[in-house]
């Protein structure tokens, strides 16, 4: 939310009023830090926000104010501290639908699951008459890593209508799906790639060595990216696919993107397609490098899994959600720096040379591949691969496994 000379004043108010130490605050304290945030917000020029801000402050206990402004924050990019004003509304309106959905919102936007799941464990009331209360217990369930409430809840989601019938689907696919890993992935505290197939259908083929066993636990924080990690992604990818008869490979647009199919297309022995201007990129290997790259028309062409079609991101952001999870991915990480960001001297990159050492590198060094864990994988794609068609899942953030992360 805030940059510049903001950013010491405006950290200082996080630690404050942030989840979960926020709903502990006092009236007074609380009234003070939302006047304080409002100040903020108008000196930076959000003036809806400060007035919404600016009418909590006048009256703490106006449950109107304080959701307009819990959901103004979730859009402003601060979740964390929309889940204390949400949290001290939903004590005063008590069993509402539109605020504890919206509570659980910002607490599934901070990755707060588990308080999630609490909170709606708290209204069982409301879970007993509301269809998507339901869809949200048994989905914070799985991303807590309670799949038993996942289960239990199923049966009880009878959808009537296209939303609800996606929304069953959503929990239903996670169920099948931990369903099919059943004694071979152990999803505790610790399978990173058990969870993220469970709950995106994807397959996650290199984890982080960096604070394995504590903080990241497979996942990257800020990664320098390189080129011996993306060979190694390939050389994984390549594994999967070779067999599948792929026609063609489709960069997605993009020099990073299309850098990378040409080369994967280069392992394969297979052409690159041009991206279809009109339609979908299908049969084939569809590629990006980033998958925080998609765009809206990526998604509405890729949304539904076709036959004879893989989606390959090698680097997935995992402290945001995104709206397609592909179907291999190498890595996940919270911020991406390619190897090619910037030339000798900063200047222009030098593609043509960045295409050809990456013909020429070889993989990561045993060191980097130290928790790859071959064995489980190739249990893993045993039991999972390939892909069948339908409709792809988001790719959720955060998760069962959790990972220290920058805020």
């Amino acid at each position: 939310m805030m940059e510049g000379d903001d950013a010491a004043a405006y950290a200082a108010l996080r630690t404050e009023l942030e989840w979960p130490r926020g709903k502990a605050l006092s009236r007074e304290k609380f009234v003070l830090g939302i006047s304080r945030l409002g100040e903020l917000a108008g000196g930076r020029g959000a003036e809806p926000l400060a007035e919404l801000a600016a009418a909590v402050a006048a009256d703490p206990d106006k449950p109107d104010a304080l959701y307009d402004l819990g959901y103004a924050l979730i859009d402003a990019g601060a979740p964390a501290i929309a889940a204390t004003v949400l949290w001290r509304c939903l004590a005063i309106v008590g069993d509402s639908e539109e605020v504890v959905t919206e509570l659980v919102s910002a607490l599934e936007s901070s990755l707060a699951y588990p308080d999630a799941l609490e909170v709606l464990e708290q209204h069982v009331a409301l879970r007993a008459r509301s269809f998507l209360a339901r869809y949200l217990y048994a989905f914070n369930g799985a991303m807590s890593g309670r799949l038993a409430v996942t289960r239990a809840v199923l049966p009880e989601l009878v959808a009537d209508s296209p939303e609800t019938e996606a929304l069953h689907a959503t929990i239903a696919g996670i169920v099948e799906r931990a369903n099919r890993v059943a004694g071979v992935c152990s999803l505790d505290a610790r399978d990173l790639r058990g969870w993220h197939y469970v709950l995106t259908g994807g397959l996650l083929s290199h984890r982080s060595p960096y604070g394995f066993d504590d903080p990241m636990h497979g996942r990257y924080a800020w990664l320098a990216d390189s080129l011996p990690r993306i060979v190694t992604g390939i050389d994984r990818l390549v594994a999967l696919v070779q067999g599948l008869d792929l026609p063609c490979v489709y960069g997605a647009p993009g020099e990073d993107h299309e850098l990378l199919g040409r080369a994967i297309a280069t392992r394969l022995g297979i052409p690159v397609a041009p991206w279809p201007a009109v339609g979908v990129p299908a049969p084939g290997l569809v590629v990006f490098y980033d998958l925080a790259d998609l765009s809206p028309a990526n998604v509405a062409q890729l949304l539904p899994r076709r036959v004879d079609q893989v989606l390959y991101a090698h680097a997935s952001p995992w402290t945001v959600d995104s709206p397609i999870a592909p179907d291999v991915t190498t890595l996940l990480y919270q911020s991406l720096v390619p190897p090619w960001a910037e030339g000798e001297g900063g200047g222009d990159v030098d593609m043509a040379g960045v295409e050809s050492a990456l013909a020429a590198s070889p993989g990561l060094d045993a060191e980097e591949q130290l928790v790859d864990d071959p064995a489980g994988w190739a249990s893993l794609v045993a039991k999972t691969w390939p892909p069948e068609p339908g409709p792809r899942s988001r790719l959720w953030a955060g998760g069962p496994v959790s990972s220290s992360r920058f805020t």
